[in-house]
């Protein structure tokens, strides 16, 4: 939501509460506004609290003192840090999230086995009542709210908390849901992941149909018969052949990229290993509707086919410089900086700038909808980013160690 959207939401008395939990995670200066509205609903107003935000402690301050029969919200929730790869499991020396405690004793909010988004949501109210003003809500528009209907405010508390609790359980069911029949999320070693694919706030890449038997146009030149990418030329008569299933949003993949991508070309280079990356989309969800997965995965397919040589480095730049989940992502001429950068031909930078690459957007959905339901690359909770497989098999060690993944090539904990 645009913050001028957010600031007039904030200043209408009739403003849904869907909105005002949308304006509280995505603009914290206005959450002291938040606050103080007439519509924020108790389980928004002790997740403000959970903040220690001295502005939004005033405001609810000012807010008790004046309805006499309302709770005070004195934070008992103090927000904890959270450090390490979104994931969990292994430590991060680069990303740390901080997220407050759940907003009542013994009920938390359902988690997927994916990375967190950027920034915690507040509790959501139940179904909106009609009438209002709607107001937009990323790339889609929040349902239209109106006025609280007239009634003892102890009531309207009671009855906005019971419908929280059934938004709670509706949520459960959805997480359920999306864990057994669609998404999967990106995870560190270890952690395991749902089944399918993670990003289920629209269409799933893992139900996109597969290229027609024998078609040439939607793939690149030297992809894979599985929709793989060679890294760099490599032997072809190498012992081994390393997999690696990678989504450029996913932060634990530019994690697996930095311990392992000079170990991975090492290997490649002396010819004990032919590598072979396979970008997939399942983090679309997280780029604010630019579809930025697909977009990256379709610029490596694009520099695989038109530049080779330099697909290796250009896959590399993506997981170097990739941006944070829940933002638009690179632009498509911020993707062909990567690319420049990485010694890719001028003029095939060029046409990924003007959007070239989306030729291959279809190959990129079906090389999802393949690895996603692909049984034999599902952890321990399903499939998820990075998965390595040698020769064909699942690899579970510790990639976090840069020594484990060579001597796994060499045999030694294969």
């Amino acid at each position: 939501m645009l913050h001028d959207e957010a600031l007039r939401a904030v200043q209408d008395p009739a403003a849904p509460p869907t909105v005002l939990a949308q304006v509280a995670a995505e603009h914290p200066d206005l959450r002291p506004r938040v606050a103080a509205h007439p519509g924020a609903y108790p389980d928004l107003l002790s997740w403000l609290a959970a903040w220690g935000d001295p502005a939004v402690d005033a405001a609810l301050a000012a807010r008790a003192h004046e309805e006499d029969d309302a709770p005070r919200f004195a934070s008992p929730y103090a927000p904890r840090a959270v450090t390490g790869p979104v994931g969990g499991g292994q430590p991060s020396a680069h990303r740390t999230s901080t997220y407050p405690a759940a907003p009542s004793p013994g009920a938390t909010y359902p988690t997927a086995p994916y990375p967190a988004a950027s920034h915690p949501v507040p509790p959501r109210p139940a179904a909106p009542s009609p009438g209002g003003a709607a107001y937009a809500v990323g790339p889609q528009v929040a349902a239209v709210h109106g006025p609280q209907p007239s009634s003892p405010r102890r009531a309207r508390v009671t009855l906005l908390a019971v419908l929280a609790g059934l938004v709670l359980v509706l949520l459960v069911a959805l997480v359920v849901f999306l864990a057994t029949t669609g998404g999967t999320p990106s995870a560190a070693p270890g952690t395991g992941t749902g089944t399918g694919t993670e990003q289920g706030q629209g269409a799933s890449p893992g139900t996109s149909p597969a290229p027609e038997e024998g078609s040439t146009s939607d793939a690149p030149a030297n992809a894979t018969p599985d929709h793989g990418l060679l890294a760099g030329a490599g032997d072809p008569a190498a012992p081994v052949t390393i997999e690696v299933y990678v989504d450029y949003m996913c932060p634990v993949c530019g994690q697996f990229e930095e311990i392992n991508g000079a170990g991975l070309a090492a290997l490649r280079d002396d010819g004990s290993a032919r590598v072979v990356i396979h970008p997939l989309a399942i983090l679309d969800r997280y780029s604010q509707g630019s579809q930025y997965s697909t977009r990256a995965a379709a610029s490596a397919a694009f520099v695989a086919d038109r530049a080779p040589d330099t697909f290796q480095d250009f896959h590399a730049g993506l997981l170097a410089g990739q941006p944070e989940e829940g933002t638009a992502g690179l632009s498509d001429e911020q993707i062909a900086d990567v690319a420049r950068a990485a010694g890719v031909p001028a003029d095939v930078a060029a046409e990924i700038a003007d959007g070239a690459a989306s030729q291959f957007a279809g190959w990129v959905a079906a090389a999802t909808g393949t690895a996603t339901g692909d049984p034999a690359l599902e952890g321990p909770r399903g499939f998820g980013t990075p998965t390595i497989v040698i020769d064909g098999e699942r690899w579970e060690g510790d990639w976090t160690d840069p020594q484990a993944l060579p001597r796994a090539v060499e045999g030694e904990s294969v």
